[in-house]
């Protein structure tokens, strides 16, 4: 009897571990959704003004604002310390006024600040994703964490792409642009160089194939006239991305 009780209590804390980590990489997936989220309103807004597939960009604008606020109620449902609430505030402060500028009127001379305040956004969404990875106990959430910052790079490029298409163009937006794709390979071949798990590896020479295939598009001479080729580029990666950090949030520790 004493050793069945032991056994119970023993998969009862088991299957305890087990949920926590779960549900914490499942909040970090969130957070780091809203990252991606704040690039794509803008990515898909430029892409409405450029004539760039505006059926297609309308509807990814519309459904990123409904993921958003969804992912806002959930994000508030989790957030179950002061540290997180005080995030997901901040995250709401600034969600505000981009929400109000992305549905209002698609206008070339109104995408500088627009794009100023998804930067508030994504970084109001990365403190919160930090801050929910620093409260994980799961060694995994730190790779949800950086697979799900790759969902964000992808959507990041191409808005800069779009961005500089349409007139919105510095040196600081070229640099930021560079910074992005070494950012990208260099996590994607931290993911590469570690994963053990045949599905996941598959996955990732997925995404690295991909995301080769749009650096040489951003890289070759006349890139301002494939403007279509890194629209559907962008998305190509986006989802190979998402593959990934699924099976990361799924992964047990």
């Amino acid at each position: 009897m004493k050793l069945f009780t032991r056994l119970s209590l023993a998969l009862a804390l088991t299957l305890t571990a087990h949920f926590a980590h779960a549900a914490d990489a499942a909040a970090i997936n969130l957070a780091g959704q809203q990252r991606m989220l704040s690039q794509r309103l803008v990515k898909s807004w430029c892409q409405i003004g450029l004539n760039v597939q505006p059926e297609i960009s309308a509807t990814q604008l519309g459904d990123a604002v409904r993921r958003f606020e969804l992912n806002l109620t959930e994000l508030d449902r989790v957030a179950t310390t002061p540290e997180t609430r005080a995030a997901v505030a901040g995250l709401r402060a600034a969600w505000t006024p981009l929400r109000g500028a992305v549905l209002g009127m698609v206008r070339q001379a109104d995408a500088a600040q627009l794009d100023s305040r998804a930067e508030d956004v994504l970084m109001a969404a990365e403190r919160l994703t930090r801050v929910l990875q620093d409260q994980a106990a799961a060694p995994v959430s730190r790779w949800v964490n950086l697979s799900g910052r790759q969902r964000m790079l992808s959507q990041r490029l191409v808005k800069i792409y779009m961005l500089r298409q349409w007139g919105v163009d510095n040196a600081a937006l070229r640099e930021e642009s560079e910074r992005v794709q070494n950012e990208f390979i260099g996590a994607l071949g931290n993911m590469r160089q570690r994963a053990d798990n045949p599905v996941l590896r598959g996955e990732l020479d997925n995404l690295a194939l991909q995301w080769e295939w749009l650096h040489t598009v951003l890289a070759t001479e006349g890139a301002e006239s494939f403007r279509l080729i890194m629209a559907e580029g962008g998305e190509a990666v986006l989802q190979l991305a998402d593959q990934v950090t699924q099976l990361y949030e799924q992964t047990n520790p």
